[in-house]
């Protein structure tokens, strides 16, 4: 049985006001962050996770600010939406396979999938 999955991004609020989105580098394409779900833990625990872990973000400084669904590969994924300040950050140790894009990338990621009540990304 294939393992479930779950989807993720950052919203950095910069402070000159302009928002930035994480995403996740493969080849020459860009998406959400995705992991799978290990059965010992929640969706929410293993996304924190992989932002903590691979991403290299202080989930104590995140807040939950959007949950919904997305469908890729006809696979219905839960999306976690986090904010976070750029105070709150190093952009230099950010994984070479993250990037901050800027929303017209985020709103060109969103176009492949079929998302389940569009997040309110403001």
């Amino acid at each position: 049985m294939e393992q479930s999955r779950v989807a993720g991004t950052v919203i950095l609020n910069l402070q000159d006001g302009h928002k930035k989105f994480l995403v996740q580098k493969t080849d020459d394409t860009v998406s959400f962050i995705q992991t799978t779900i290990n059965d010992s833990f929640t969706s929410l625990a293993c996304i924190l996770e992989k932002l903590t872990q691979s991403a290299g973000l202080d989930s104590g400084a995140m807040d939950l600010v959007e949950l919904t669904n997305i469908n890729i590969e006809n696979e219905k994924l839960p999306l976690f939406v986090f904010s976070l300040d750029e105070e709150c950050i190093d952009f230099y140790s950010l994984n070479s396979e993250f990037l901050w894009e800027e929303p017209a990338t985020l709103r060109m990621v969103l176009q492949d999938f079929n998302v389940s009540g569009v997040p309110f990304l403001n």
